[in-house]
């Protein structure tokens, strides 16, 4: 297979759309903000690669408000619930087709119970699930996905949290493209998946707001190759789960200059006692970057970047496998659980 894939084409719109799209998404996220209120707590739903959002949106609301927020699981509301005040929080619902049924359901209980009801999507309709539920839209306006893994809508889901929390994005944005458009130009695709290629199992290893792009590559390795992957915190790697790693499997590390280096250092001592192959991805800053890329000033903005670089190499290694990384098998778009 070697035609491009609307996944790849997919991949390829993102520089252009956060360029477009930022000051729209900054504008959106202002008006939230004044419809918010004084409502202090934070309500994050989602499922996929909108649950990783939704854990990139706890990084980020803490590290700007110092409070955690609720990650509110879907199940709560199939179940006898007594009656509660949400009236203090705002509900963050993501769900980029806008028809998750579980995601729609989670966010009319919580808007039932009081709190602000917001959907983040991708889808423009109107009459879409989520929108008839929700008390406001926050619109990504990234185009159509065609392709089954969620690539650009990702993308733009981590530049709303951002935006709804209160980070501007401009520079952020810029950079990001850039950064973007510099992988394209050079080799680091092909390295990358080169080095996943033969893997029995794929570890993708990150910390910080870093560890919701490490949560996604794995998802899109499992989507797009069909491969046993996880995604681990760089500290929670090392509580048991680098055991159960060997020569046939692979680690990928997500590494920025400025993050604590302790964890990284004891992870690529275990990796290489055990025998176990590693790829460290991040700035020539790092040093012990194996694969230096160009990554944004600000650290939340280089999730984006790692997101990109991923999901072009699963797109690559499924082209070289024979795969179609637009419709793997038993997959569709929209998954309705309830």
């Amino acid at each position: 297979m070697t035609t491009k894939s609307h996944m790849k084409q997919e991949i390829l719109e993102t520089p252009a759309m956060l360029r477009r799209e930022a000051a729209h998404w900054e504008a959106q996220a202002q008006a939230i903000q004044e419809l918010k209120g004084q409502r202090n707590n934070v309500v994050l739903i989602g499922r996929g690669s909108s649950g990783n959002a939704c854990t990139f949106a706890s990084y980020l609301f803490t590290l700007r408000s110092g409070r955690h927020p609720i990650e509110f699981h879907p199940w709560v509301t199939t179940q006898p619930l007594p009656d509660a005040d949400w009236s203090d929080s705002i509900a963050l619902a993501f769900s980029a087709s806008g028809q998750s049924i579980d995601v729609a359901e989670a966010l009319r209980w919580l808007k039932s119970q009081g709190a602000l009801a917001v959907g983040v999507t991708a889808n423009p309709c109107e009459q879409m699930t989520l929108a008839t539920v929700a008390d406001t839209v926050f619109r990504l306006n990234c185009g159509e996905e065609k392709a089954v893994p969620a690539t650009k809508s990702f993308t733009a889901q981590l530049f709303a949290v951002a935006a709804l929390a209160g980070y501007p994005l401009a520079q952020a944005a810029e950079q990001a493209a850039q950064a973007m458009e510099a992988i394209l130009e050079g080799e680091a695709v092909a390295t990358l998946a080169t080095f996943l290629e033969g893997a029995r199992t794929i570890a993708w290893i990150g910390r910080g707001p870093s560890y919701a792009g490490v949560l996604d590559a794995a998802l899109k390795t499992q989507e797009s190759l069909g491969l046993p992957a996880f995604g681990y915190s760089t500290a929670e790697f090392l509580h048991g789960p680098i055991a159960m790693f060997h020569p046939t499997d692979r680690v990928v590390l997500f590494s920025g200059a400025d993050e604590s280096m302790d964890s990284k250092q004891a992870v690529a001592a275990t990796l290489l006692a055990r025998g176990v192959p590693f790829l460290t991805i991040g700035t020539d800053a790092t040093h012990e970057a194996a694969l230096p890329i160009r990554l944004p000033e600000d650290r939340w903005a280089r999730t984006p970047v790692f997101s990109f670089l991923s999901q072009l190499a699963c797109e690559e290694l499924a082209q070289r496998r024979g795969q179609d990384p637009d419709a793997p098998a038993n997959l569709q778009k929209v998954t309705r659980t309830l």
